[in-house]
């Protein structure tokens, strides 16, 4: 070998080493992560959620009312004859069907407050004005219709009662499962199985069957 080759060859033995030295060596992927699939647990309900999804229907009313309705085909002889005595003016008691609308409130209910009250009060005011639109419907079909008034307790249109029927009723929340009637130290308060006090609901009781009920409440709520 000439000594010009010599030379060459040892520059690049040299470089060869320097690069070894300096080099940053490269991250290797574990073979866990390229075997492991990733796999998506399914979200199981809960009681509270399946309740809810079981007995109620849930509907968004156009303008950010969040609504849950429940139309009973069946409930206990004793409450059905409690609502026949404070609704008057019903006909035959085994053919009536209750319908509750539950509000899911942005305030807890069973606290006051200034801002929980201007809520119920739009809540009072939206649930009166859908349920007069339901008895119309339903009346021009021949079938009898009412509701309890919130600010009252009684039957809207019904002949007077000395009985009352309020949310803090210790029958209102054997209309559904997911409702109870929780003591909060100064008084009782209605609460839901997922919302908690945050809730607001009305009752309108009707002889009509199931589905035209439904198509009542669907019409007075999505009509323009």
């Amino acid at each position: 070998m000439s000594f010009l080759g010599s030379i060459t060859q040892r520059g690049l033995n040299a470089l060869s080493s320097l690069r070894m030295l300096y080099s940053v060596p490269q991250q290797t992927t574990p073979l866990s992560t390229l075997t492991s699939p990733v796999v998506q647990q399914e979200e199981v309900p809960s009681k509270a959620e399946s309740c809810s999804l079981k007995q109620s229907s849930s509907v968004r009313i156009p303008g950010a009312l969040k609504k849950e309705i429940l139309i009973r085909d069946v409930i206990d002889s004793d409450l059905l004859e409690r609502l026949a005595s404070i609704f008057k003016d019903c006909p035959q008691v085994d053919t009536l069907t209750p319908l509750v609308v539950m509000y899911h409130t942005e305030y807890n209910m069973s606290v006051w407050s200034y801002d929980s009250h201007l809520e119920r009060e739009k809540i009072v005011s939206n649930f009166i004005q859908m349920s007069l639109k339901v008895i119309e419907s339903l009346e021009s079909s021949g079938f009898w219709c009412d509701f309890i008034d919130p600010t009252s307790g009684m039957p809207y249109h019904g002949s007077y009662s000395n009985e009352t029927f309020t949310e803090c009723d210790e029958d209102f929340h054997r209309l559904d499962d997911c409702l109870s009637l929780e003591d909060i130290g100064c008084c009782r308060a209605l609460m839901h199985c997922d919302w908690g006090f945050n809730i607001f609901a009305g009752l309108l009781l009707t002889d009509a069957p199931k589905d035209v009920l439904m198509q009542a409440y669907n019409s007075a709520n999505f009509s323009s």
